[in-house]
């Protein structure tokens, strides 16, 4: 999540925290509590959690003890730092694995006295970091319920969808934008074969943005 994403829940938690205190009590106080458990849950680990079945369980039967309690095991999960999505999880081990092997040609390429073979490894490398910032663009789309064309999953038609200021949709900033249209570019060079275009900086540059990005909005 982002550092805004990331606001958002610690202040719903501390709403939580609060109108479960010893102090409070009844059942205005416990549903609304359960409600914004619930949208915590949805909003990180996803509806399929253990809590949430217990959580609509008991707002239906208006048992306020079992929202009190789920919603407290709520409050708990988020201190321990575990209320993270184990879907983005994993994408993060998957895209940080084809990023080892494009931070590895790259090296290769800083050595290489053959120019073809250094612009080869150096074209592997920009198309496999650009697969793996595709792939997390559209796993980010996925955990938020952004719509996209599922025929068209380019990195340009995805950071598209997560960057709309005039529908107020901001999941990536201004900047980072702009930095994944430039590796977008590095990426088509790569896959339009235009090797020679390719620059050792730009690729290396990529490779450690790339990563920065996906261990910020996929951990």
């Amino acid at each position: 999540m982002t550092e805004k994403e990331n606001e958002v829940i610690r202040i719903r938690i501390d709403k939580i925290r609060n109108l479960t205190d010893e102090g409070q009590g009844g059942g205005n106080q416990w549903l609304e509590a359960g409600a914004l458990a619930l949208t915590t849950l949805h909003d990180t680990v996803g509806g399929s959690h253990p809590l949430t079945t217990v959580l609509e369980t008991s707002l239906k039967a208006k048992d306020w003890n079992g929202a009190l309690a789920a919603s407290r095991a709520v409050v708990t999960l988020f201190e321990q730092g575990s209320l993270k999505s184990p879907r983005l999880a994993i994408a993060h081990e998957i895209e940080g694995d084809l990023l080892d092997i494009a931070k590895a040609q790259t090296q290769a390429a800083e050595n290489n006295k053959d120019p073809n073979q250094k612009q080869l490894q150096l074209a592997i490398a920009a198309f496999l970091t650009g697969a793996s910032l595709e792939d997390s663009l559209r796993r980010l789309c996925d955990s938020r319920n952004i719509l996209y064309d599922p025929q068209r999953t380019t990195i340009s038609k995805l950071q598209s969808a997560l960057f709309q200021p005039s529908k107020q949709i901001e999941l990536i900033s201004s900047s980072e934008n702009k930095q994944i249209t430039a590796w977008g570019d590095t990426r088509n060079k790569a896959d339009h074969g235009k090797f020679g275009e390719i620059t050792y900086a730009e690729v290396l540059t990529m490779v450690i943005g790339v990563r920065a990005f996906i261990d910020k909005h996929l951990a």
